[in-house]
Protein backbone atom coordinates (compact mmCIF):
# COMPACT_ATOMS: atom_id res chain seq x y z
CA UNK A 1 0.00 0.00 0.00
CA UNK A 2 1.23 3.46 -0.80
CA UNK A 3 1.70 5.25 2.51
CA UNK A 4 2.06 8.79 1.25
CA UNK A 5 0.26 11.35 -0.84
CA UNK A 6 0.76 11.01 -4.57
CA UNK A 7 -1.35 13.89 -5.81
CA UNK A 8 1.81 15.91 -6.35
CA UNK A 9 2.94 13.52 -9.06
CA UNK A 10 0.26 14.95 -11.32
CA UNK A 11 -0.51 18.46 -10.13
CA UNK A 12 1.49 20.88 -8.06
CA UNK A 13 -0.28 21.91 -4.87
CA UNK A 14 0.40 24.46 -2.21
CA UNK A 15 3.38 23.38 -0.09
CA UNK A 16 2.68 22.34 3.47
CA UNK A 17 4.02 24.56 6.18
CA UNK A 18 4.72 22.59 9.31
CA UNK A 19 4.51 24.39 12.61
CA UNK A 20 7.81 24.92 14.36
CA UNK A 21 10.71 22.53 14.12
CA UNK A 22 9.14 19.28 15.32
CA UNK A 23 11.23 16.65 13.59
CA UNK A 24 8.73 13.81 13.83
CA UNK A 25 8.87 12.94 10.16
CA UNK A 26 11.97 10.76 9.99
CA UNK A 27 13.05 7.68 11.86
CA UNK A 28 16.33 5.87 12.34
CA UNK A 29 17.06 2.73 10.34
CA UNK A 30 19.89 0.21 10.44
CA UNK A 31 22.58 0.40 7.72
CA UNK A 32 21.78 -3.19 6.76
CA UNK A 33 18.60 -1.85 5.16
CA UNK A 34 20.77 -0.61 2.29
CA UNK A 35 20.93 -4.22 1.06
CA UNK A 36 17.13 -4.37 0.91
CA UNK A 37 16.94 -1.03 -0.87
CA UNK A 38 19.43 -2.26 -3.45
CA UNK A 39 17.49 -5.49 -3.97
CA UNK A 40 14.34 -3.46 -4.54
CA UNK A 41 16.20 -1.16 -6.91
CA UNK A 42 17.53 -4.05 -8.97
CA UNK A 43 13.95 -5.25 -9.27
CA UNK A 44 13.13 -1.96 -10.98
CA UNK A 45 16.11 -2.44 -13.29
CA UNK A 46 14.87 -5.87 -14.31
CA UNK A 47 11.45 -4.41 -15.11
CA UNK A 48 12.78 -1.56 -17.30
CA UNK A 49 16.49 -2.24 -17.87
CA UNK A 50 17.17 0.27 -20.64
CA UNK A 51 15.68 3.16 -18.69
CA UNK A 52 17.46 2.53 -15.41
CA UNK A 53 20.81 1.56 -16.93
CA UNK A 54 20.68 4.81 -18.89
CA UNK A 55 19.82 6.74 -15.70
CA UNK A 56 22.71 5.16 -13.78
CA UNK A 57 25.22 5.76 -16.56
CA UNK A 58 23.96 9.31 -16.99
CA UNK A 59 24.50 10.05 -13.30
CA UNK A 60 27.96 8.44 -13.47
CA UNK A 61 28.87 10.59 -16.48
CA UNK A 62 27.64 13.69 -14.66
CA UNK A 63 29.82 12.85 -11.65
CA UNK A 64 32.84 12.38 -13.93
CA UNK A 65 32.17 15.68 -15.68
CA UNK A 66 31.95 17.54 -12.37
CA UNK A 67 35.26 16.06 -11.30
CA UNK A 68 36.95 17.09 -14.54
CA UNK A 69 35.41 20.58 -14.55
CA UNK A 70 35.10 21.73 -10.89
CA UNK A 71 33.44 25.10 -11.69
CA UNK A 72 30.41 23.18 -12.95
CA UNK A 73 29.76 21.92 -9.41
CA UNK A 74 27.89 25.11 -8.59
CA UNK A 75 25.59 24.62 -11.58
CA UNK A 76 25.18 20.94 -10.69
CA UNK A 77 23.99 21.86 -7.21
CA UNK A 78 21.17 23.79 -8.89
CA UNK A 79 19.97 21.01 -11.21
CA UNK A 80 20.62 17.91 -9.08
CA UNK A 81 17.35 18.32 -7.08
CA UNK A 82 15.40 18.25 -10.36
CA UNK A 83 17.15 15.04 -11.43
CA UNK A 84 16.60 13.44 -8.02
CA UNK A 85 12.92 14.41 -8.02
CA UNK A 86 12.39 12.76 -11.41
CA UNK A 87 14.18 9.56 -10.38
CA UNK A 88 12.25 9.31 -7.10
CA UNK A 89 8.92 9.85 -8.85
CA UNK A 90 9.66 7.09 -11.36
CA UNK A 91 10.71 4.70 -8.60
CA UNK A 92 7.63 5.52 -6.52
CA UNK A 93 5.34 4.81 -9.44
CA UNK A 94 7.11 1.57 -10.30
CA UNK A 95 7.15 0.39 -6.68
CA UNK A 96 3.40 0.89 -6.38
CA UNK A 97 2.75 -0.77 -9.76
CA UNK A 98 1.06 2.29 -11.20
CA UNK A 99 1.40 3.23 -14.87
CA UNK A 100 3.59 6.21 -15.62
CA UNK A 101 5.41 7.82 -18.49
CA UNK A 102 8.48 9.99 -18.77
CA UNK A 103 6.28 12.83 -20.00
CA UNK A 104 4.08 12.60 -16.91
CA UNK A 105 7.16 12.58 -14.69
CA UNK A 106 8.57 15.69 -16.36
CA UNK A 107 5.21 17.44 -16.01
CA UNK A 108 5.07 16.64 -12.29
CA UNK A 109 8.64 17.83 -11.75
CA UNK A 110 7.92 21.00 -13.70
CA UNK A 111 5.01 21.70 -11.36
CA UNK A 112 7.47 21.82 -8.45
CA UNK A 113 10.26 23.60 -10.30
CA UNK A 114 10.30 26.66 -8.04
CA UNK A 115 10.70 24.60 -4.87
CA UNK A 116 13.30 22.33 -6.48
CA UNK A 117 15.34 25.24 -7.80
CA UNK A 118 15.17 26.85 -4.35
CA UNK A 119 16.64 23.68 -2.86
CA UNK A 120 19.31 23.66 -5.54
CA UNK A 121 20.09 27.32 -4.94
CA UNK A 122 20.60 26.68 -1.23
CA UNK A 123 22.90 23.77 -2.02
CA UNK A 124 24.77 25.97 -4.47
CA UNK A 125 25.22 28.66 -1.81
CA UNK A 126 26.68 26.14 0.66
CA UNK A 127 29.08 24.73 -1.95
CA UNK A 128 29.99 28.24 -3.11
CA UNK A 129 30.75 29.42 0.42
CA UNK A 130 33.00 26.43 0.95
CA UNK A 131 34.82 27.18 -2.30
CA UNK A 132 35.29 30.85 -1.39
CA UNK A 133 36.62 30.00 2.06
CA UNK A 134 38.97 27.45 0.52
CA UNK A 135 40.30 29.93 -2.03
CA UNK A 136 40.72 32.67 0.57
CA UNK A 137 42.44 30.42 3.11
CA UNK A 138 44.62 28.22 0.92
CA UNK A 139 45.06 29.87 -2.47
CA UNK A 140 45.41 33.55 -1.64
CA UNK A 141 48.32 35.51 -0.21
CA UNK A 142 48.18 39.04 1.11
CA UNK A 143 51.38 41.07 1.44
CA UNK A 144 51.95 44.59 2.71
CA UNK A 145 54.95 46.81 2.16
CA UNK A 146 56.05 50.36 2.81
CA UNK A 147 57.87 52.31 0.13
CA UNK A 148 60.75 54.66 0.87
CA UNK A 149 58.42 57.65 0.54
CA UNK A 150 56.13 56.20 3.22
CA UNK A 151 53.42 54.93 0.86
CA UNK A 152 51.81 51.70 2.05
CA UNK A 153 51.21 49.00 -0.55
CA UNK A 154 48.85 46.04 -0.34
CA UNK A 155 49.15 43.17 -2.81
CA UNK A 156 46.87 40.16 -3.16
CA UNK A 157 48.00 37.10 -5.12
CA UNK A 158 45.65 34.29 -6.13
CA UNK A 159 46.55 30.71 -6.93
CA UNK A 160 49.22 30.46 -4.26
CA UNK A 161 50.25 26.91 -3.43
CA UNK A 162 51.28 25.96 0.07
CA UNK A 163 52.35 22.41 -0.75
CA UNK A 164 51.55 19.83 1.91
CA UNK A 165 49.65 22.44 3.93
CA UNK A 166 46.94 22.33 1.29
CA UNK A 167 45.81 19.01 2.75
CA UNK A 168 44.06 21.17 5.34
CA UNK A 169 41.83 22.38 2.52
CA UNK A 170 39.88 19.14 2.86
CA UNK A 171 38.79 20.30 6.32
CA UNK A 172 36.84 23.06 4.57
CA UNK A 173 35.69 21.51 1.31
CA UNK A 174 34.56 18.12 2.61
CA UNK A 175 32.30 19.43 5.42
CA UNK A 176 30.62 21.93 3.10
CA UNK A 177 29.98 19.25 0.48
CA UNK A 178 28.60 16.92 3.16
CA UNK A 179 26.30 19.63 4.51
CA UNK A 180 25.07 20.47 1.01
CA UNK A 181 24.41 16.78 0.30
CA UNK A 182 22.58 16.30 3.61
CA UNK A 183 20.33 19.30 2.97
CA UNK A 184 19.48 18.13 -0.56
CA UNK A 185 19.42 14.33 -0.09
CA UNK A 186 15.74 13.81 0.79
CA UNK A 187 14.43 17.30 0.08
CA UNK A 188 13.35 16.71 -3.56
CA UNK A 189 11.38 13.60 -2.57
CA UNK A 190 9.69 15.47 0.28
CA UNK A 191 8.71 18.24 -2.12
CA UNK A 192 7.25 16.10 -4.91
CA UNK A 193 5.78 13.32 -2.74
CA UNK A 194 4.83 15.24 0.42
CA UNK A 195 4.32 18.73 -0.96
CA UNK A 196 6.51 20.24 1.75
CA UNK A 197 7.87 23.72 1.28
CA UNK A 198 11.54 23.76 0.23
CA UNK A 199 12.64 25.10 3.63
CA UNK A 200 10.78 22.43 5.59
CA UNK A 201 11.97 19.77 3.15
CA UNK A 202 15.61 20.79 3.55
CA UNK A 203 15.29 20.92 7.33
CA UNK A 204 13.68 17.48 7.44
CA UNK A 205 16.34 16.12 5.08
CA UNK A 206 19.19 17.43 7.23
CA UNK A 207 17.62 16.01 10.37
CA UNK A 208 17.02 12.62 8.71
CA UNK A 209 20.64 12.39 7.56
CA UNK A 210 21.91 13.32 11.03
CA UNK A 211 19.60 10.79 12.66
CA UNK A 212 20.80 8.12 10.23
CA UNK A 213 24.46 9.09 10.29
CA UNK A 214 25.56 5.45 10.08
CA UNK A 215 23.64 4.99 6.85
CA UNK A 216 25.03 8.27 5.53
CA UNK A 217 28.53 7.09 6.44
CA UNK A 218 28.15 4.08 4.12
CA UNK A 219 27.37 6.35 1.18
CA UNK A 220 30.17 8.73 2.16
CA UNK A 221 32.68 5.87 2.36
CA UNK A 222 31.59 4.55 -1.04
CA UNK A 223 32.03 7.96 -2.65
CA UNK A 224 35.34 8.55 -0.84
CA UNK A 225 36.63 5.14 -1.96
CA UNK A 226 35.76 5.98 -5.56
CA UNK A 227 37.73 9.22 -5.30
CA UNK A 228 40.71 7.67 -3.49
CA UNK A 229 40.95 4.86 -6.05
CA UNK A 230 41.34 7.37 -8.88
CA UNK A 231 45.18 7.45 -8.81
CA UNK A 232 45.55 3.65 -8.84
CA UNK A 233 42.66 2.50 -11.03
CA UNK A 234 42.97 2.86 -14.82
CA UNK A 235 40.66 5.63 -16.10
CA UNK A 236 38.75 3.21 -18.32
CA UNK A 237 38.05 0.83 -15.43
CA UNK A 238 37.02 3.69 -13.20
CA UNK A 239 34.72 5.18 -15.81
CA UNK A 240 33.11 1.90 -16.87
CA UNK A 241 33.00 0.01 -13.55
CA UNK A 242 33.79 1.95 -10.36
CA UNK A 243 31.87 5.19 -10.92
CA UNK A 244 28.75 3.46 -12.34
CA UNK A 245 28.71 1.12 -9.32
CA UNK A 246 28.71 4.05 -6.91
CA UNK A 247 26.06 5.79 -9.03
CA UNK A 248 23.94 2.61 -8.93
CA UNK A 249 24.20 2.54 -5.13
CA UNK A 250 22.86 6.08 -4.89
CA UNK A 251 20.24 5.93 -7.65
CA UNK A 252 18.72 2.53 -6.88
CA UNK A 253 18.30 3.22 -3.15
CA UNK A 254 16.72 6.67 -3.46
CA UNK A 255 13.09 5.71 -3.03
CA UNK A 256 13.67 2.77 -0.70
CA UNK A 257 15.62 4.91 1.76
CA UNK A 258 13.04 7.70 1.58
CA UNK A 259 10.16 5.29 2.18
CA UNK A 260 11.82 3.59 5.15
CA UNK A 261 13.03 6.73 6.86
CA UNK A 262 9.83 8.72 6.34
CA UNK A 263 7.40 5.80 6.57
CA UNK A 264 5.73 7.23 9.64
CA UNK A 265 4.69 10.50 8.04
Amino acid sequence: MNTHSTSSTVNAVRPQRSAGFAFSGSRGVHPSRIVDWLAEGFGLVRARPLLWVAAILGCADLATLLELVPPLRLLAALVVPVIVAALVLMQERSHNARPWSIGETLTAVNGHRSALFTIGLCGMVVVGLGHLISVAAFHTTVATSVAANGVHNLSIAYGANYGAANMLELLVTVPTLVIAAAVVWFAPALVVLRNLSPWNAMTESLHAVLRNWRVAAVYLLAIAAEVLLAPVVPPLVRGVVVTPLVAALVVLTMYGSYRDIFAGR
